[in-house]
């Protein structure tokens, strides 16, 4: 074992003792301020990536119409949200042909204070890159880059020669625009571990440039997530890329993700957790059907088995494999460092109730 294992190894039994005493004494961290709402404007995606999940997903590949989003961001915004989070499951904000319209309605919405998303940034032109230049409450952009060089992007993602040319024209029109826009941009590299550590291909070149310009680079290992078991290592068979599972890793308490990570789906479905379950086993309601006040509720009995069963340590098979858990019984280091306010379940449970009983309940939209 080397000794970065052993690091974590160290670090995970520090973590299971914490979560060991602090459910002991009944002490449960949940942060207390509205976190991002999430909004899946488009389920699709034009890239077949093979450590991704998309392929098998069994869930529709639509893109949600302007008046949905609309209700949405409304019900979302009554509840007492005011940041949004735009990253699909699974797929591209781009595959959305009314995403500029839909961005426009949050820079004028004079209740919404920011939003954010991730593009694998092969689908817009760079004109269109260029246009985000134009929006101040767009807080946070990450380029998905998949692969180091052309040979790498188009074996991991069954992409087009095309498709890689155009990332690069829109990773230079972002270099273009990125000093005189509002939003922070990130590179999220996405390679196998054959990735060379030398700029030695115009890709890696222009993410350099990226760093030297001052921007986070997030390097992967060539380690990634079995998706709840869809993905497998003959999924990546020949790409130097290895599929781990973390279905042994120690969970006890209810995540973190069900309580700041709901998402409304495309197609209007409410699930509770927006990280890795493609196909909505925790879905706690449509919007389309329901009021989001009904849906996101303590009174709502989907949404509390879900949370309870996880408190008892009841995870399904997505939520067993996730390496994107956090219990609410271990007190995250950026909690203390940032000063986040936390609350235990039943205060949160409290919350959504207040938030509830204050909201002007919109009428359910027909199907």
């Amino acid at each position: 074992m080397n000794t970065a294992a052993i690091a974590n190894h160290l670090k995970n039994l520090l973590v299971r003792a914490e979560i060991g005493v602090n459910r002991a004494l009944g002490r449960q961290f949940i942060p207390r301020d509205r976190p991002l709402f999430h909004i899946e404007t488009s389920s699709a995606c034009n890239l077949k990536c093979r450590f991704c999940a998309y392929t098998k997903k069994s869930t529709a590949k639509v893109s949600m119409s302007f008046d949905a989003f609309v209700h949405t961001v409304e019900q979302a915004v009554a509840l007492g949200y005011r940041r949004f989070e735009l990253t699909p499951c699974t797929g591209d904000v781009f595959m959305d042909k009314t995403i500029l319209r839909k961005l426009e309605f949050l820079e004028q919405h004079a209740q919404v204070e920011s939003y954010e998303f991730f593009s694998n940034l092969t689908i817009p032109k760079p004109d269109t890159t260029r246009r985000l230049a134009a929006l101040r409450k767009l807080r946070h952009l990450t380029v998905s880059v998949y692969g180091h060089d052309l040979d790498s992007f188009v074996a991991i993602t069954i992409g087009t020669p095309m498709l890689y040319n155009r990332l690069l024209g829109n990773l230079e029109a972002l270099l273009e625009i990125a000093p005189s826009s509002s939003f922070e941009v990130a590179i999220g590299l996405r390679s196998t571990r054959k990735r060379p550590k030398t700029a030695s291909s115009d890709l890696l070149r222009i993410v350099e440039r990226f760093r030297s310009a001052g921007h986070e680079i997030w390097l992967s290992p060539g380690v990634y997530n079995n998706w709840g078991g869809y993905i497998s290592q003959k999924d990546v068979e020949g790409l130097d890329m290895h599929i781990n599972s973390t279905e042994s890793a120690y969970k006890f308490g209810a995540c973190e993700k069900l309580f700041d990570s709901v998402q409304v789906l495309a197609g209007g479905v409410v699930n509770a957790c927006a990280c890795r379950d493609v196909d909505a086993t925790l879905q706690i309601g449509n919007v389309n059907e329901s009021p989001l006040a009904d849906i996101v509720s303590p009174a709502n009995p989907r949404y509390m088995a879900i949370i309870e069963g996880q408190q008892r340590g009841e995870f399904g098979a997505i939520c067993k494999s996730c390496d994107f858990y956090k219990s609410i019984y271990h007190h995250r280091s950026h909690y203390r460092r940032d000063g986040i306010a936390t609350v235990t379940l039943d205060e949160f449970k409290q919350q959504l109730h207040g938030s509830r009983s204050t909201t002007t309940l919109a009428r359910p939209r027909s199907s």
